[in-house]
């Protein structure tokens, strides 16, 4: 397998995160310009990967302590199931130092990733009706917690 590297996303690179998201998701896919203005923000963390020097998928999170979240994570159909979207992952949890917790939405019917992130930790807290468009269909709520009593400490 050819090498894989995450690199935060930048003026030189924002363009490829778009290009990923638009390829993944019909249901309302962020913009270049939304991208671009991520990277201004001083809470927003995106890391795009690169498999052999193709862009392959990309991880935006959000790092607002006591919480993060994971906003948006894509891989691009040719990459996926080579351990990219488990790379991404722990980098977005590598950034969440002050943070009690890390959660993300996912499909239902998601099951390959709904696997992933059990086996990453993660676990069902909760349920959002309607989430997705395009088809319509709800999302679980998933969270991975730090520390004991985290799920207190972030409902306060």
């Amino acid at each position: 397998m050819s090498e894989l590297s995450l690199l935060p996303m930048s003026e030189d690179n924002y363009t490829a995160a778009a290009q990923i998201e638009a390829e993944c998701f019909a249901d309302r896919p962020w913009t270049a310009e939304q991208f671009h203005e991520e990277i201004t923000l001083d809470f927003s963390r995106t890391f795009i990967a690169y498999l052999g020097g193709e862009p392959a998928g990309f991880v935006n999170i959000w790092l607002t302590p006591p919480m993060a979240i994971i906003n948006n994570i894509a891989v691009r159909e040719g990459f996926r199931r080579r351990g990219i979207a488990q790379a991404m992952i722990n980098a977005a949890l590598g950034e969440c130092g002050e943070c009690s917790s890390l959660t993300l939405e996912v499909r239902v019917s998601n099951q390959p990733a709904i696997a992933l992130y059990e086996k990453l930790g993660f676990s069902q807290v909760g349920r959002r009706r309607d989430f997705y468009e395009n088809p319509r269909e709800d999302a679980f709520i998933m969270t991975k917690f730090f520390r004991k009593g985290a799920a207190e400490q972030d409902a306060e």
